[in-house]
């Protein structure tokens, strides 16, 4: 998995989970098919057994890409809605990454439409919620 994690609040960092086993999330999720990269840019996949490994050194081509694109600053309004220069999200870091992996041609340029399509509106999770609240088992258990 390759994502941003972290809040506007305090910023986001760059992380790729090895091994990473998606159906053993707690957290909600929707899967997204946005293309097929070819396998010779892709660290394949290791023993189905291997424990989840977190880093940020990238190990091919696709990784390499990610690190041009860098996170989400904290933001200067937290609250405000998302406008892709002072408040930004994991969600505006994805549409930039997915842009750089089709402007490298690792994906076709439908694929930005895909996940422009999937993202949330830029004032879903403005305002302060409670503690504890929303958390369940994965959307694909």
């Amino acid at each position: 998995m390759i994502h941003v994690v972290g809040a506007p609040m305090a910023g986001y960092r760059l992380e790729f989970k090895r091994n990473y086993a998606i159906n053993l999330t707690l957290q909600l999720y929707t899967r997204l098919a946005i293309g097929q990269i070819d396998s010779q840019h892709i660290v394949p996949d290791s023993d189905p057994q291997a424990p989840l490994v977190t880093d940020s050194s990238p190990k091919c081509a696709i990784e390499v890409a990610a690190t041009q694109i860098p996170p989400p600053a904290i933001s200067q309004n937290f609250l405000a809605p998302v406008n892709d220069t002072t408040n930004r999200r994991c969600q505006e870091w994805t549409m930039d990454y997915v842009h750089c992996l089709v402007h490298h041609q690792y994906l076709n340029e439908n694929a930005i439409q895909i996940v422009q399509s999937a993202r949330d509106p830029p004032n879903h999770g403005v305002g302060l919620n409670p503690v504890g609240g929303g958390r369940g088992r994965g959307r694909g258990q």
